[in-house]
């Protein structure tokens, strides 16, 4: 009885559509992924999450903890960890893939209807410099920007099969051959795609706020993905602005100003103008 108990609930956790996938070895981002995933239950009491990891971990945060050893010659490629089980280690239809350093400051079952349209969803990453390269000849793309992969919407389909794998490939050949150099996974990210056949839309950075960075907003931010004591802090200065409120966001600072527009911007022109005139 047990038994089937048991197989009954291990069938209904592997059948949800939609849910959240984090992957995570070591204490410190074992710590971060269960904040992060404390503030998404806080928001969806319903939200379903998968935990890959290479240790067993008790906490009813995570409907599923699927195990995956560390190979131990690429231990220190981390982020090779996850490429390798981002994708087969989803139980779910419709995945939204976060970094341990993430924190929900919203709702994000909406962003799921994009599957529905799309393959994957990445959002651009503020200050990667490095630049893909064409697989087939290696030239180097100089106007093709790299995405962010902290953060991944995919859905399970034949064409992210082979783009996932794929991604795989191409990064662990670069580890291996000690050609990888200073880039991490995002150029290999793109260099996969380029050979898929996967309709990928591009997120804005409400949905993936590198607060370590500068960029530009005009929604409510749904998720923070950067390392802070104080979370609803900076939640809060983020969404400080009401609306659909052009803003940027300023590191250093830790706050948002509003970006001025259209007739405010030409007032704040006359208004230096006039300043600088009384001044002399």
């Amino acid at each position: 009885m047990a038994v089937n108990k048991q197989l009954s609930q291990f069938i209904t956790m592997n059948n949800h559509k939609i849910g959240y996938l984090y992957i995570a070895t070591g204490d410190k981002y074992m710590k971060e992924a269960i904040v992060s995933a404390t503030s998404l239950k806080k928001l969806n009491e319903s939200a379903n999450i998968t935990l890959v990891t290479d240790k067993n971990i008790d906490n009813s945060l995570f409907d599923e903890v699927v195990i995956r050893p560390v190979d131990v010659k690429h231990f220190k490629e981390g982020l090779l960890y996850k490429v390798r089980h981002i994708y087969r280690g989803s139980p779910y239809e419709k995945t939204l893939f976060v970094d341990t350093d993430t924190y929900f400051c919203d709702d994000c079952q909406e962003i799921f209807e994009t599957l529905d349209f799309f393959d994957l969803a990445v959002a651009p990453d503020p200050t990667d410099p490095h630049k893909a390269k064409y697989p087939k000849t290696n030239k180097v793309l100089a106007a093709c920007e790299t995405y962010n992969t902290g953060v991944i919407l995919f859905k399970k389909s034949s064409n992210n099969e082979l783009f996932f794998q794929r991604w795989l490939e191409i990064y662990e050949s670069k580890i291996i051959n000690q050609t990888v150099g200073k880039e991490n996974d995002q150029t290999s990210f793109i260099e996969a795609w380029l050979e898929s056949n996967c309709k990928m839309y591009v997120l804005s950075h409400a949905w993936n706020a590198r607060t370590p960075f500068f960029f530009t907003l005009k929604d409510a931010v749904k998720i923070i993905h950067g390392r802070h004591r104080n979370y609803e802090v900076i939640k809060n200065e983020l969404n400080r602005l009401p609306g659909r409120q052009h803003r940027c966001w300023l590191p250093i600072q830790k706050r948002t100003i509003k970006k001025k527009q259209g007739w405010e911007y030409q007032l704040s022109l006359i208004t230096d103008k006039i300043k600088e005139y009384l001044k002399l």
